[in-house]
């Protein structure tokens, strides 16, 4: 390989022969480090490297997100069953994404038709090979949708012609049974005899069922789903940009189609201007809008948002220090105000003027809980919609007081460790997929309050009562989870996830 300060001396065509060279490294790396993330997968090391799957073990040491992490693993595993996809990625013909896309193609041809055989499936698997050597991975999904319409549409073909063989197969025996029943006297034997032909006749019939025509092999049970009504297709993803927005994406099936199409119709009318203009918002803007009326329709609905046990709501987060700083002054009451107020102290309140984040700190309070931070200005327009819960910390960020309207309930509790532990204080999942978990075991006595309690994923909360890890509460009212010393011989104490990002930035 040329070495970075060689490049500027190579002649263009070297340049493009080893950026060739470059780029076909690059695959058959990718193609080792897939089969390698599978192999250790399917040993079973994760307990080994002191974590409780290999995803999460890959996804930490490589600094990628747990989702990506899991689709490499399963990647890996689908290469090593299809040696053909392995060795075109090794060799450099197709780039991993084409992998990814073959991968993912035939997962949508089985859906479409879990009774293809064999032989079928390798065809489907060359064909998808054959596109991504002259194509894109977009074309090839392209494809793939194609070949999963095709193999839907004959899987219910076969369906049709053994039903129809079926019916015509009773037909018959009830005919021989009406002619046997018309021969009157004709004896036992005789009857013995239709009987005998009738059940000779439903053998054939069978025969001629598992054999058919086309040799394919009739999906049992109901007529398979078309593929524009298969649920099972389903996808829907939501993907972060680089300028903080996010793009939707997905497939989804006909009737799921259908309903979001008649809940969004009515809200995607043009709206006329105060003076009749015409509504300028594009199709497009108009869909946007209705999907957001939706979205707030639902989470005003009571418990049908709740989210983590709790109800969607909005948090204005006061440090005990500016309270208490500030208890004796007149206050506006409104948070933009106040916080404008203490930004115009004089010099000799710089201590106060210090204590305020401004957007982007790690102590800004606006926060949505799966896009980060918010600005002031949307935090106020939330506030007219949406429950406003005043929350009063300590120096260390650890809620003290929670505003009540009755008493203090679950839903409280959960809102206050969201606040102080954010997500799970060991990996770092999002805190609507989190567990309250008692650092001293209820069974062991330990309480119900929020010096006790820790917000942990399903995963490692089965970690913390197998007892491979353990939780204990800081002196500065934060979780420290202590690691099993096969992952650490000292057992050092390490502070809650989000607490980490902190220092980390």
């Amino acid at each position: 390989m040329t070495a970075l300060g060689d490049v500027f001396e190579l002649a263009d065509q070297e340049l493009v022969s080893e950026l060739a060279a470059v780029t076909s490294r690059e695959n058959a790396l990718a193609a080792a480090r897939l089969t390698l993330l599978a192999e250790i997968d399917r040993r079973g090391l994760a307990m080994k490297l002191g974590h409780s799957t290999v995803t999460r073990w890959y996804a930490k040491s490589v600094r990628i997100t747990d989702g990506s992490a899991a689709r490499q693993t399963a990647l890996g595993h689908w290469l090593t069953d299809w040696p053909t996809v392995l060795g075109a990625l090794t060799g450099g013909e197709i780039h991993a994404a084409h992998a990814s896309a073959i991968a993912d193609g035939y997962t949508t041809v089985v859906m479409a038709d879990p009774t293809v055989d064999e032989r079928h499936r390798d065809a489907v698997v060359a064909e998808l090979l054959d596109t991504a050597r002259r194509s894109t991975a977009g074309g090839v999904t392209t494809r793939a949708q194609a070949l999963a319409h095709s193999a839907a549409d004959d899987a219910r073909a076969r369906h049709e012609k053994a039903e129809k063989e079926r019916r015509e197969r009773e037909r018959e025996q009830a005919r021989r049974a009406a002619d046997n029943a018309g021969t009157g006297d004709a004896g036992a034997d005789g009857a013995g005899a239709g009987a005998g032909g009738a059940d000779g006749g439903g053998e054939r019939g069978g025969g001629g069922d598992s054999g058919s025509a086309t040799g394919d092999q009739a999906p049992p049970g109901q007529p398979p789903v078309p593929v524009s009504e298969n649920p099972d297709l389903n996808r829907f993803d939501l993907h972060p940009l680089a300028n903080g927005r996010y793009q939707l994406g997905g497939n989804i099936d006909r009737l799921l189609a259908e309903k979001l199409l008649t809940a969004l119709s009515p809200l995607t009318a043009p709206r006329p201007g105060p003076g009749g203009e015409r509504d300028v918002r594009s199709p497009s803007k108009r869909r946007a809008d209705a999907l957001h009326v939706i979205l707030d329709r639902h989470l005003r609905g009571g418990a049908t948002g709740s989210a983590g046990g709790s109800r969607a709501s909005v948090h204005l987060v006061v440090p005990l220090r500016d309270l208490l700083a500030h208890s004796g002054e007149k206050r506006s009451g409104s948070p933009a105000a106040d916080s404008a107020e203490l930004a115009n102290d004089d010099e000799g309140h710089d201590a106060r003027k210090q204590s305020i984040p401004k957007p982007g700190d790690v102590d800004w309070p606006f926060n949505f809980d799966w896009t980060g931070p918010m600005s002031r200005f949307l935090a106020e327009l939330l506030t007219c919609d949406a429950d406003l819960t005043p929350v009063i910390v300590d120096h260390h960020g650890v809620p003290l007081a929670l505003g009540r309207t009755t008493r203090l309930a679950s839903d409280d509790q959960r809102i206050a460790l969201t606040i102080r532990d954010t997500c799970c204080v060991m990996c770092g999942r999002p805190a609507q997929w989190c567990q309250a978990h008692h650092v001293k075991f209820w069974e062991h006595g330990g309480t119900t309050d929020l010096s006790n309690l820790a917000l942990v994923c399903g995963e490692c909360h089965r970690l913390v009562h197998r007892g491979d890890w353990q939780l204990i509460m800081g002196e500065d009212g934060h979780p420290y989870a202590i690691p099993p010393d096969t992952v650490d011989p000292r057992r050092h104490p390490i502070p809650s996830y989000h607490r980490r990002k902190q220092r980390a930035a």
